[in-house]
C-alpha cells in the first residue's frame, strides 16, 4: 500500500514542496522559485523540479505516491486548473492528484475541516470561507475584491505620489520610494511610470511586490500616507470577510489571516478593529485564530485525507514541529 504524500505550496515567490510518510513523519523539503504562471515564467519548471527534488531526497519512487496536493496561487478558472493537472500528471504520479487554489491548503491548516474564513494577502489576494454546510465560498463570487497583495499596495502609494495625495509628514517615505525606484524626483518617478516602469508586465509586478514592506512597515512608523494605503487595503478584507459571514449560521465566526501583507503588524490589527466595529447590525462576533501549522501543512492533512489514511489527532502538532525548522 502507497502510504506517503506530496504537499505544495506554491506561491506568487516560492514554491515550498514535502513529502511525509503515514505516520505524520517528514521526509523531505525543497523550495524552489515562484508557481503562478502569471507571474513567473518558470512556474512549471519550479513545480516540477520541487516535486521530484523532494522525491529524491526522501528516497521514494513516484510509484510509491499515495496522494498529492498542490495549492498554487492563481487558480481560479478552468483552464489555470487544467494547466496545474497537467503539470502534475507529467510527474507520473499514479496516486490521487489535486490542484487547488492556495488559499484552500491556508484554510486546512487553520481550520483542519472546520468551518471558518480565511483572508490572504502576500503575492496573491483572496478571501476563502468554509461554512457549517461544508459549503466553500470565495469573496469574488460575489463580485468583491480586496487588493490587499502585496503589490497593490505599492500600486496605490506611488499612485498617491504621483497624483499629489501626500502631507509634509511623508516626505522621508517620499524619499524611500524614490530610492527604490532609484530616481531623483516625483517627476522622474512619472516619467519612469509613462514607460511602464519595467519591460514587462510580470517584471513591473515583481518591482511592485518587493516594494510593500516598505508600505506596511512605513504604516507601522504611523506615516500618514503608507497607513491610509493600508487602511484603505485592510477595510476592503473586512468587507469581504463580513460578507462570507452572512453565509454561517452560527452568529460565532472564526477567521485567520496569511500572507506577508495581511499579517504585517499594522494590517493584522487594521483588519481585527474593523470586525470589531459595529456588530450590532447583524450580531455576529469575529474571532481571530492564529494558524502555528505553515499553509504547507496543511495540503499535507488534505493529501492524508485524499488518500485514505488516517491521522491522530496528534499529527496536525507534529507536522507544526517538523516544518518548523524550514519554515522560519
Amino acid at each position: 500500500m502507497n502510504t506517503y504524500v506530496i504537499g505544495i505550496d506554491g506561491g506568487g515567490s516560492h514554491t515550498r514542496v514535502a513529502v511525509a510518510d503515514g505516520a505524520g513523519q517528514l521526509l523531505s523539503y525543497v523550495q524552489k522559485g515562484g508557481c503562478n504562471r502569471y507571474h513567473d515564467s518558470n512556474a512549471e519548471q519550479h513545480v516540477l523540479g520541487g516535486i521530484a527534488e523532494a522525491l529524491q531526497q526522501a528516497g521514494i519512487k513516484v510509484e510509491q505516491v499515495a496522494a498529492i496536493q498542490a495549492g498554487m496561487a492563481g487558480l481560479d478558472r478552468d483552464e489555470e486548473f487544467a494547466w496545474a493537472d497537467g503539470v502534475l500528471a507529467q510527474t507520473g504520479i499514479s496516486g490521487r492528484r489535486s490542484a487547488v487554489n492556495d488559499t484552500h491548503i491556508a484554510h486546512a491548516a487553520a481550520f483542519n475541516g472546520r468551518p471558518g474564513i480565511v483572508a490572504i494577502g502576500g503575492t496573491g489576494s483572496l478571501i476563502l470561507a468554509r461554512t457549517e454546510q461544508e459549503n466553500w465560498l470565495r469573496n469574488d463570487q460575489f463580485g468583491h475584491y480586496a487588493p490587499t497583495a502585496a503589490r497593490f499596495l505599492s500600486y496605490d502609494t506611488v499612485h498617491s505620489v504621483l497624483a499629489g495625495r501626500y502631507e509634509q509628514e511623508d516626505q522621508s517615505f517620499i524619499e524611500q520610494i524614490l530610492a527604490y525606484w532609484n530616481v531623483r524626483s516625483v517627476s522622474e518617478l512619472a516619467a519612469l511610470g509613462a514607460a511602464g516602469f519595467a519591460e514587462h508586465k510580470q517584471a513591473m509586478n515583481r518591482k511592485f511586490s518587493q516594494m510593500a514592506p516598505l508600505v506596511t512597515e512605513a504604516a507601522i512608523q504611523q506615516i500618514p500616507l503608507a497607513m491610509k494605503v493600508c487602511d484603505s487595503a485592510a477595510d476592503t478584507a473586512v468587507v469581504g470577510i463580513r460578507l462570507l459571514a452572512s453565509c454561517f449560521q452560527s452568529k460565532q465566526v472564526p477567521y485567520t489571516l496569511t500572507g506577508s501583507c495581511l499579517t504585517s503588524s499594522y494590517m493584522e490589527a487594521a483588519v481585527q478593529k474593523g470586525l470589531g466595529q459595529n456588530n450590532s447590525t447583524t450580531g455576529r462576533e469575529f474571532h481571530y485564530i492564529t494558524s502555528e501549522l505553515p499553509a504547507i501543512g496543511g495540503a499535507l492533512l488534505d493529501a492524508y485525507q485524499m488518500a485514505g489514511i488516517e491521522v491522530n489527532q496528534g499529527t496536525p502538532a507534529a507536522l507544526q514541529e517538523q516544518l518548523k525548522r524550514y519554515e522560519a
